[in-house]
């Protein structure tokens, strides 16, 4: 449902269970992932939240993208962790961009 650069690795993270790794250089600019999934609101929110957890972007007061279902999860979710140091930046409400 998102996109993940082919550079990029899903692997687990000493910081939240899982993290995205760069597995070669991604160049300043360059697409690094593209959230997907499916357009909804705050009410049917609360509903997904309950078996899904957290697995969300808002991308407006009232609305958010995500998976509405557990086996669609996995593959919408971006598995970012924070950083003091980011190597990557939102370039717009489902784009992050190499810094």
């Amino acid at each position: 449902m998102s996109y993940r650069s082919p550079k990029t690795v899903v692997k687990d993270s000493p910081i939240q269970g899982k993290g995205l790794f760069a597995k070669e250089p991604i160049s300043k600019g360059e697409i690094v992932v593209i959230k997907g999934g499916y357009i909804f609101n705050r009410e049917m929110l609360r509903e997904i939240e309950k078996e899904l957890g957290p697995a969300e972007i808002q991308i407006d007061e009232d609305f958010f993208i995500g998976p509405v279902k557990r086996k669609e999860r996995d593959g919408a979710m971006l598995y970012l962790n924070h950083s003091c140091s980011p190597n990557i930046g939102i370039q717009d409400e489902m784009q992050l961009w190499g810094r």
